[in-house]
């Protein structure tokens, strides 16, 4: 599995909107990619407008495949217009290959 973390801090003024979409977006990412596993978005305790990424995926070309897919493209836009600061690499904290969980 390939999984990525990232990062976003939000127009304050654009939170449940933020948060809405993003409900609306996991379910169709998780239904309709068949090499997206997993989508979670965390709200950050301490600051209610910055949020977390942690997606898993297949492999690394299924992240791809995520970034570059018909859902992600449609709605980068919207989310590109509740961002605040920039959107660069910086956005991602992290990505890699899982080594865990082990087998039980």
């Amino acid at each position: 599995m390939y999984s990525v973390l990232a990062q976003v801090t939000i127009q304050p003024q654009h939170v449940d909107e933020f948060i809405a979409l993003h409900r609306e977006l996991a379910r169709e990412y998780l239904r309709d990619e068949p090499g997206t596993l997993g989508f979670d978005v965390i709200q950050d305790e301490k600051a209610a407008n910055h949020f977390f990424f942690h997606e898993t995926y297949v492999d690394e070309a299924a992240f791809h495949a995520h970034m570059h897919g018909a859902i992600a493209q449609r709605n980068f836009p919207r989310i590109l217009a509740l961002l605040a600061g920039p959107v660069d690499e910086s956005l991602f904290l992290g990505k890699g290959f899982n080594i865990t969980p082990g087998e039980r």
